[in-house]
């Protein structure tokens, strides 16, 4: 088009009024570029290549929504359940409930009747443990003289002047879902003498008497003789005068019965002794703490009934 300068001198221009820093005069150069370009009918366009208008704005067209479909099918209603007919009375289902009533009954009686038999079994044992608790803290502290000689096996020397030397009690319950009541009391004391003796013994009376000061729970020393062989010929025992006496009452649920086992108690070797629980009462342990002591006492008498 004639009389209009070209875009390269125009542009010389303007970068000339940059070079200068003449930064007005290159504002007000791009403005006249800007208005004569418009002026020739140019319209911009955005980045997607649409032209611009700004009176008219382009409006997005709005997307249409999308629909899912539901996965799961529609539930279907539920079809009612018929009931089951009603059992007929009688016959053989009401012989065997009736029989199964019974028994659960018997069961219920049972489980009462063994847990009165452990209840009361329970409070004789804690009478027990209560009485000789008490009785070994005295005696701990007086430590009294004992009347009583202990002949051992076929020697006419006796253990004799046995003194209190300790005693001490304690018991054990049974599991808490078994009712958790007393079911052992154990006592156990110790009687001692001035003096020691010697027991002599060959071939195999020695493991003999071994066995034995063993099994009675005596303390000794054994001094052994044996051959070029190393075969043992003989040997020489020697025994304090220390008796260890053991006593256990214990609970015989089955048989409804109090049990007391003893090691020692009036004579070397085991007693053993059947209480029913109504017999176990304070005057009977009185008896038997007379009999610990070697006092005359009615416990073998009150025993045997």
């Amino acid at each position: 088009m004639p009389g209009l300068p070209t875009l390269d001198a125009d542009a010389a221009a303007l970068l000339a009024d940059i070079e200068s820093f003449d930064m007005e005069a290159a504002r007000r150069r791009v403005q006249q570029l800007d208005s004569r370009y418009t002026g020739l009918g140019m319209v911009r366009k955005d980045l997607a290549g649409q032209p611009v208008d700004p009176m008219f704005p382009r409006i997005e067209e709005a997307a249409e929504p999308s629909f899912v479909a539901s996965a799961e099918p529609a539930a279907k209603p539920a079809e009612p359940v018929s009931p089951l007919p009603g059992l007929l009375a009688g016959g053989l289902l009401d012989e065997l409930r009736g029989e199964v009533a019974s028994r659960q009954r018997q069961a219920g009686a049972d489980s009462q009747r063994i847990d009165q038999v452990r209840e009361g079994m329970g409070r004789c044992l804690r009478l027990v443990f209560g009485y000789f608790h008490d009785l070994t803290t005295q005696l701990n502290y007086l430590k009294p003289r004992v009347g009583r000689d202990y002949l051992f096996m076929d020697s006419d020397d006796a253990f004799r002047n046995l003194s209190w030397v300790e005693g001490h009690t304690d018991f054990r319950t049974q599991e808490e879902r078994n009712g958790g009541c007393i079911e052992r009391v154990t006592l156990g004391y110790t009687l001692r003498g001035p003096g020691v003796r010697t027991l002599e013994r060959v071939g195999g009376g020695v493991e003999r008497l071994r066995q034995v000061l063993f099994d009675l729970g005596m303390k000794f020393e054994c001094q052994e003789r044996r051959n070029r062989q190393r075969e043992l010929e003989g040997a020489l025992f020697t025994v304090a005068d220390e008796i260890g006496v053991k006593v256990m009452w214990r609970a015989d649920f089955d048989s409804n019965e109090i049990i007391l086992e003893s090691r020692n108690l009036e004579r070397l070797g085991f007693a053993t002794f059947t209480f029913k629980p109504e017999a176990i009462c304070p005057a009977l342990l009185d008896e038997f703490g007379a009999l610990m002591l070697g006092r005359p006492n009615r416990f073998r008498a009150l025993a045997l009934r």
